[in-house]
């Protein structure tokens, strides 16, 4: 592995980092103009529903291939193309003025992110050495964690005195300073192989992660036993099964599920979901009751789900060191212990 000095590792993950921001601040800076935009472009809280789910539906299908791409496309092909496509999703997103409009840019900035989140952590872990990796999480940590519960502060002090188009405005010009660093610094950093793609693989892993994800999306508005929610589960879980099969036997899996053989990789894989699925449902639901239950103003709402970005930035800015003095039990079982108390 190629050795990187301080000096070039800041540079090349600055772009990442910026475009990573970016997109998990898009996945939650909508949440608090769901209901005004419902209003606004006359469609049902259902219909207006699918702006959310649009987007972690391309994110869920994309991210299960980033290991293909990553060794078809080099880091430099791969973060520009993203950023690029995120720019024109926000573009049309900020231009539109129809729910249609809308739900197409959702749709691209969701392969953006998509690209980006798995770009993040293959550049790190390749470019950091073992004892500073610990670190170098502790800032992605800080980007993809402080990045959402600022989405809705933002948004809600924009939908306060201007107009929803500009939650998308905003996202560009950062975007467009992410394209210029990537351009100028980013190298490859992955070996390029060109394995042999699997066109069932991609078709099984699109049809599974994608039907698991419109299936647990639409839960909340159809109920859990509505055939829909129902069927699109079924679907998603006989695809990953023989998703999963298949890549046990191909000698160059899209994704290499023997990793899950490693226990200790399984709980750790299993813990981290669980948290984040619990971070991010309720940075969902909290400004949709503080805005409908409560009546709180949607600006007010945005200034209440600050604390919780502030506190969690700071924490994720030592964790990291934390990990890399201690390791990853007792950090983990803390961070668990203080959910449960705020729960």
């Amino acid at each position: 592995m190629k050795n990187f000095t301080e000096a070039k590792r800041l540079p090349i993950m600055a772009g990442l980092l910026i475009g990573g921001f970016i997109g998990m601040f898009s996945e939650t800076a909508l949440n608090i103009a769901l209901s005004p935009l419902s209003t606004k472009l006359g469609v049902t809280t259902g219909t207006i529903q699918w702006l959310v789910i649009g987007y972690l539906l391309m994110v869920g299908i994309v991210l299960p291939l980033s290991g293909l791409l990553t060794r078809w496309f080099t880091t430099r092909q791969l973060l520009i193309f993203a950023l690029c496509d995120f720019i024109v999703g926000a573009l049309i997103a900020a231009l539109s003025s129809t729910f249609a409009f809308l739900f197409i840019g959702r749709l691209i900035q969701g392969i953006g992110t998509g690209i980006l989140l798995p770009l993040i952590f293959t550049v790190a872990l390749a470019i950091y050495p073992l004892d500073k990796r610990g670190s170098a999480m502790g800032l992605i940590g800080l980007t993809i964690m402080f990045a959402p519960a600022l989405g809705p502060t933002v948004a809600g002090l924009i939908l306060g005195a201007l107009s929803w188009q500009y939650i998308f405005w905003v996202m560009i010009p950062f975007l467009v300073v992410a394209l210029l660093i990537a351009i100028k610094f980013t190298e490859n950093v992955v070996p390029i192989t060109k394995p042999h793609v699997d066109i069932l693989s991609i078709l099984l892993s699109t049809l599974g992660f994608g039907s698991v994800v419109v299936g647990i999306s639409l839960a909340s508005n159809k109920g859990w036993t509505s055939t829909i929610v129902l069927g699109s589960l079924l679907v998603g879980i006989v695809a990953l099964f023989f998703f999963v099969r298949r890549q046990l036997k191909l000698p160059a899996p899209i994704l290499n599920v023997k990793a899950f053989a490693h226990g200790g990789f399984s709980l750790g894989t299993g813990l981290v979901m669980v948290d984040f699925m619990i971070i991010m449902s309720s940075m969902y639901l909290l400004p949709i009751y503080w805005q409908r239950a409560l009546v709180v103003p949607v600006a007010l709402t945005g200034m209440l789900m600050l604390p919780g970005g502030l506190f969690n930035a700071f924490i994720s800015s030592i964790s990291g060191r934390l990990y890399d003095s201690v390791g990853p039990r007792k950090p983990a079982m803390l961070g668990f212990l203080v959910s449960i108390v705020g729960a």
